[in-house]
């Protein structure tokens, strides 16, 4: 086994997993300047006009572990909003899928700023699951509120004042896009203990009944 193999060996076996130009777990991210309103929570677009382009950078991003030969998911997302210089940065964390299936696209619905925000983000849901799949392959990964009472739900920081705003994420499977069969890692064998056939000469061994020896060295006593 060379070097490389030892490293991607020592990695798989660490949880990191190395295909290619592909190592899980990775993050994408990326930012985009808002309004502190509606443009602040365009992670992908609004009104048709594209303003954060997220879920097409992290649907990118998704292909290609899966066409690294691994099932990718989403397994976090964070979003900072500074309504100082009215910019919003996010971070996704993608990693192996863990119940089988591989999640190709990422999809995300909010609202913001009105008293009925949070209902109203959530009755986009619905709809949302008929746009890119069925909704049956549809999986919540996480809901982010933040409040002008202070109350926070999930990975978001606010800097500079106070937002309403309720976002809700999935990330969904295709039918048309099998999931790989889960690659297996091999785990490096421990080498089998071997005995130690050692051999004594009968002249050197004690007696059973000695409790000293007296070894046949030419000059040597015992004192």
């Amino acid at each position: 086994m060379n070097l490389n193999e030892q490293i991607s060996r020592i990695k798989q076996v660490m949880g990191i997993i190395t295909e290619g130009n592909i190592t899980l777990p990775l993050t994408v991210s990326g930012s985009f300047k808002g309004d502190n309103g509606d443009k602040s929570h365009a992670f992908q677009s609004t009104g048709g006009v594209v303003v954060g382009g997220m879920q097409t950078k992290v649907n990118t991003k998704l292909k290609e572990v899966y066409d690294a030969g691994y099932n990718p998911d989403i397994t976090k997302i964070t979003v900072t909003i500074d309504k100082t210089t009215k910019t919003t940065s996010w971070e996704v964390t993608i990693n192996e899928s863990t119940d089988g299936k591989a999640y190709l696209g990422l999809v995300t619905v909010g609202s913001c700023c009105s008293s009925d925000f949070k209902s109203r983000a959530d009755k986009q849901v619905k709809t949302m699951k008929t746009w890119n799949s069925t909704p049956e392959n549809h999986k919540l990964v996480t809901e982010i509120i933040t409040t002008d009472d202070g109350e926070s739900n999930g990975d978001i920081t606010v800097t500079g004042g106070k937002y309403k705003l309720k976002q809700i994420f999935y990330v969904y499977s295709k039918d048309s896009k099998k999931p790989h069969q889960k690659k297996t890692v091999e785990k490096p064998k421990t080498p089998e203990a071997k005995p130690l056939n050692l051999k004594i000469d009968k002249k050197y061994a004690a007696p059973a009944d000695a409790t000293r020896v007296q070894i046949n060295y030419p000059n040597f006593k015992f004192k």
